[in-house]
Formats: structure tokens, C-alpha cells, sequence
């Protein structure tokens, strides 16, 4: 959770390797009044896993570090019970998601209202 004053916002970080998508993502969600963080990789969101996250936005497509590995990842630590939103073209998905762990799947593409909603109902 990060502190401004007295307002309180939660801290989500969305794994997208592509910029475009990460700043568009980032900037919904600091308009919604969380506290973004973007990473790239696997080697990076481990370094920003000091602090606790409300939750995580992983695109399953990553080019360097592997959702599965990171969700593998996730699980296997502390932050077992830190839910993770999982974005993905791939239209066969949802089961094997849930089997790695995935609290909540959304198909590309997808409308951003459908994104914040899904967002709100897992902080």
C-alpha cells in the first residue's frame, strides 16, 4: 500500500512488455486512484516485490521472462495468496490458467471499463 498524506492507495504491477499497453494500463489505474508499477520481465517485478502488491497484472504473452515461470513464481513464495489478473489473446486458456494459479482471466482484446471493473472487484 502506498501512502499520499492521508489517502492510501494499492499497489498493483502490471507485467506487460509492451510500453504502449503498460502506459495505458498504468495511467487507468493511477486515474482510479491505485499506485501503478510497470515491469518488464521476471528479473524486474522480483525487484519490486519487496513490497507487497494488491495485485497483479500479467500479460501471458511476455517476450523475456515467462508468465507461467512468474506465476510459478508467485505461488511458490509468501505472496501465494496476492491475486493475479491474467491478460491473454489466447482464446483455450481459462483452465490452464487456473491451474497455474490464475485468480481472474481477461481475453484480449478487451474494453477498459470490463479491465477497471475486474480490477475493483479483486482490491
Amino acid at each position: 500500500m502506498v501512502t499520499e498524506g492521508t489517502e492510501q492507495r494499492l499497489r498493483v504491477i502490471v507485467v506487460e512488455d509492451d510500453d504502449d499497453i503498460a502506459s495505458l494500463l498504468t495511467d487507468i489505474l493511477e486515474a482510479e486512484g491505485y499506485a501503478p508499477v510497470a515491469v518488464s520481465d521476471s528479473a524486474t517485478l522480483e525487484s519490486e516485490l519487496g513490497s507487497r502488491p494488491a495485485l497483479v497484472v500479467l500479460d501471458l504473452r511476455l517476450v523475456r521472462g515467462g508468465a507461467a515461470n512468474i506465476m510459478r513464481s508467485l505461488r511458490a513464495r509468501e505472496m501465494a495468496d496476492v491475486p493475479i489478473l491474467l491478460l491473454s489473446a489466447a482464446n483455450d486458456l481459462p483452465d490452464r490458467a487456473r491451474e497455474l494459479g490464475v485468480t481472474r482471466y481477461l481475453a484480449k482484446p478487451f474494453e477498459l471499463e470490463d479491465f477497471l471493473v475486474i480490477v475493483r472487484a479483486m482490491t
